[in-house]
Parts: C-alpha cells; sequence; structure tokens
C-alpha cells in the first residue's frame, strides 16, 4: 500500500463470535474486526461485545475506530481490520455541529436571497 495504514471510523453491523462485522463508510469496505476473548466478552445473542474488568459496550450501530491494513501475504490482497477504541458520544456530537455549520455555511452561499426565521 502506498500510503500505508490508515484509520477510519466504522459502525458495527454484527456482533459475531470471531468479533465484530463493521462497514467503514469513507472507504466503502466491510469486514470483520477481531476482539480477543482475553480482553472481551462477546455476546452473539445480545448482539453486544462488553470490556471485560470494565463498563465499555459495543453493539450493533455503535461507531468505532478501526485501522485499516493491506496484507499482501501469499501473494492475495486482503484487508485487515483491527479494533482501536469506540467513539464517543462527546466526538460524535462535536462532528455533527462542526458539519452543521458546514452546511449552513454552504447554504448562504448558494441561497443569498433565502430569509432565514430568527429566533426570538
Amino acid at each position: 500500500n502506498s500510503k500505508g495504514a490508515q484509520s477510519a471510523e466504522a459502525v458495527v453491523t454484527r456482533v459475531r463470535r470471531a468479533g465484530l462485522q463493521v462497514v467503514v463508510p469513507r472507504y466503502g469496505i466491510e469486514g470483520v474486526v477481531a476482539m480477543p476473548e482475553a480482553d472481551w466478552d462477546v455476546n452473539e445473542e445480545e448482539q453486544t461485545v462488553t470490556k471485560r474488568g470494565g463498563k465499555d459496550v459495543i453493539g450493533v450501530f455503535r461507531r468505532v475506530v478501526v485501522n485499516i491494513e493491506a496484507d499482501n501475504t501469499d501473494f492475495r490482497n486482503r484487508t485487515r481490520l483491527s479494533f482501536i477504541r469506540i467513539v464517543s458520544e462527546a466526538e460524535r456530537r462535536e462532528k455533527y455541529e462542526e458539519a452543521e455549520a458546514k452546511r449552513r455555511e454552504v447554504q448562504k452561499e448558494m441561497y443569498p436571497d433565502r430569509l432565514v426565521p430568527e429566533a426570538n
């Protein structure tokens, strides 16, 4: 890979015995992120993964950050995903507010004559 390993936000779509099934919307990739049994309790029935000795719970539609690498061993191009961390609610809210501010700015440029109701 010319860029090397990349990290990106992923959405959990399913919990499997082997780990988390995730989709990385930024790159259009999907795959399984291995969750070591020594550190995580996998519950396929409830579709959750819980950190041992902690209160971190990962479920379906939860956002996580993963590391993406290309694995070219045995002349097979495979993508390897590994877990980095859970995306916090504060981080998600901050990203949403940032995107919303950019959207409003673009909207003002595109539609300068549109009346914006003021909050009183």
